[in-house]
């Protein structure tokens, strides 16, 4: 699909130059020492969540894995919130805003903070282009599996792909994918299993595959695949409790089973 389009760039730019002017305004509000405090929380709490989220994924086989990925995510996430709430909360207890102050230090105060709250409008920038990406990919996935069986694609599916393809093009998209800390090759990935999970036919093409067979028939697999709680906590889609099952651990850990 090449559903690109200036408009949507346009937009894209503007929504970002109102919330730099947003986040300045409040910096100017906050003060310097809360502004940074406010951009610490963020990038620490980023950072906490990413390698806690790392550390949790390889106690159950590492990001590559379902249980890993997910772990990662939800533990990692949970403590990046929590820790960028407190962080937040202190600065907000312990210093003075920017009207608390007065003459000189007044102007340094909150000229400060502006110059603080346009970083952190930046980092929140670097945020957004991964997760516009990630969507963007996941949406052209989804459109391709719609074209394979010759169905209009959803929606959502045309909205993710435009916003993404809008935002990668011409020399902004250059800017853009230069700053992205995620590689093309994941976004490539994405896109292609999109493409499959959507695609009942080609799922059950890429179930028959000899390879794919293998690990299906692997007797840790199968004993997954027939424990009644694992079964269970699939179809409530009960994350936490398919992360907790012993069967997926023990899957994980065979070394036979990651080798297939």
């Amino acid at each position: 699909m090449n559903s690109a389009s200036p408009l949507w760039q346009v937009a894209l730019l503007f929504f970002a130059l109102v919330f730099a002017l947003f986040e300045m305004w409040r910096g100017w509000r906050a003060g310097v020492v809360r502004a940074a405090v406010n951009l610490a929380a963020l990038v620490l709490s980023g950072f906490a969540g990413f390698f806690a989220g790392q550390a949790a994924g390889a106690l159950l086989g590492g990001a590559d894995t379902p249980g890993g990925f997910l772990a990662g995510i939800l533990i990692g996430g949970l403590l990046a919130l929590v820790m960028f709430v407190a962080l937040w909360l202190a600065g907000l207890l312990l210093f003075k805003r920017t009207a608390q102050q007065s003459g000189i230090t007044r102007i340094v105060w909150g000229a400060g903070g502006s110059i603080l709250g346009l970083l952190t409008a930046l980092v929140v920038f670097w945020g957004c282009i991964s997760i516009i990406r990630t969507l963007g990919a996941m949406g052209a996935g989804a459109a391709e599996a719609a074209a394979d069986a010759h169905r209009q694609p959803p929606p959502a599916a045309r909205g993710l792909v435009t916003l993404r393809e809008s935002l990668e093009m011409g020399a902004v998209g250059s800017v853009v994918k230069a700053a992205d800390p995620l590689p093309d090759d994941l976004y490539d990935l994405l896109q292609a299993i999109m493409r499959l999970t959507s695609n009942q036919h080609a799922m059950h093409r890429f179930v028959q595959t000899p390879e794919v067979q293998a690990v299906l028939q692997h007797p840790r697999m199968a004993a997954l695949l027939s424990d009644p709680d694992v079964v269970e906590a699939a179809q409530k889609g009960n994350i936490l409790a398919l992360i907790s099952s012993k069967s997926l651990h023990a899957a994980i850990e065979d070394p036979s089973l990651a080798a297939a």
